[in-house]
């Protein structure tokens, strides 16, 4: 029997005798024949793997997003949506470069919370691979991201906030050159000025969160005009907030509100436990995947997507 006709028969193509058909679909059972779906992505021209990009800065061993809840439930979500569709999801190192990307053999790759002209969009791009990111690179106008309103989100914290009591409502935002963070300092510095309340910011870093958190509120509530409110934008800030909170002799709520924009275990499990909004990282994960999935199939121009935060309102804010 031609190579060829075994091979129509095992893949359904071809004019081959449907008794051959059966006979040799009997034989492969027998021997136990799996096809090899790397050789058919080569001759198909896709390998059916998607590449993840996490925002992992420095030395991945002590950056802490491989341990935030919220990176692990989008990795796990977005692995979850390409098992659906017959696709395998690696996550990639923090420093590839493109050898080492075109070696890898994916169709395309999802990158998460991209910096300003975000240089591994960059290299996806050069090596001519599909390229979706969640939250926009704020030096790109690609519309080929996933991304919650940050906007609204902020509006939405500061009135409760407000609505708890606050007059004095600090902002403590990461040393980051992420679209949500700058679109969120742009809403809060538009919501303090047009309610006449005074601007109070600060930042932390993110590679070392907890204890930068904790450095930067400290400060803040050693000042003379100290805030009755905290903003805190990210996950990996809220225990170091707390601490300094409790060492500065400042109860939560009864003397700060603390609020949070993104849920996290840390802010679940917090004492007090604090208030923040859901970004949902699992849809965001799908919606992603989807959106990688029909710019590979060489689908339409893609239009951001956006997924509606819930809030979760909690003690720490007097809920």
């Amino acid at each position: 029997m031609a190579i060829v006709t075994v091979s129509d028969a095992l893949n359904g193509k071809g004019r081959v005798d449907p008794s051959t058909r059966a006979r040799v679909a009997e034989v492969a059972r027998q021997l136990g024949y799996q096809a090899n779906r790397h050789a058919r992505g080569l001759r198909s021209g896709h390998s059916r793997a998607l590449g993840l990009v996490l925002p992992v800065r420095g030395d991945a061993r002590s950056d802490e997003a491989l341990s935030l809840d919220f990176y692990m439930r989008l990795a796990g979500a977005a692995a979850v949506s390409a098992f659906s569709h017959q696709q395998s999801l690696m996550l990639l190192p923090p420093k590839i470069g493109r050898s080492d990307l075109r070696g890898l053999a994916l169709d395309g790759g999802i990158v998460v919370d991209p910096r300003h002209a975000d240089p591994r969009v960059t290299l996806f791009e050069e090596v001519g691979l599909p390229v979706v990111t969640i939250e926009r690179d704020p030096g790109r106008a690609d519309t080929a991201y996933v991304a919650c309103r940050t906007g609204e989100i902020t509006q939405a914290i500061l009135e409760h906030l407000e609505q708890q009591g606050a007059q004095r409502i600090a902002l403590l935002l990461p040393r980051v050159e992420w679209a949500w963070a700058a679109e969120t300092l742009a809403a809060y510095e538009s919501w303090v000025t047009e309610r006449g309340r005074p601007r109070v910011v600060a930042r932390a870093s993110m590679l070392h969160g907890e204890r930068s958190a904790y450095e930067a509120t400290t400060r803040l509530l050693a000042r003379r005009d100290s805030p009755d409110a905290i903003f805190v934008l990210a996950a990996r800030f809220i225990r170091g907030v707390l601490r300094g909170a409790e060492d500065a002799g400042r109860t939560v709520p009864g003397s700060l509100l603390i609020a949070a924009g993104v849920d996290s275990v840390h802010a679940r499990e917090g004492h007090p436990p604090v208030t923040a909004w859901d970004l949902h990282p699992e849809r965001q994960a799908e919606e992603a995947v989807e959106m990688l999935l029909e710019r590979i199939s060489g689908g339409g121009a893609a239009q951001p997507r956006f997924v509606v935060a819930t809030p979760h309102l909690r003690a720490s804010t007097g809920c």
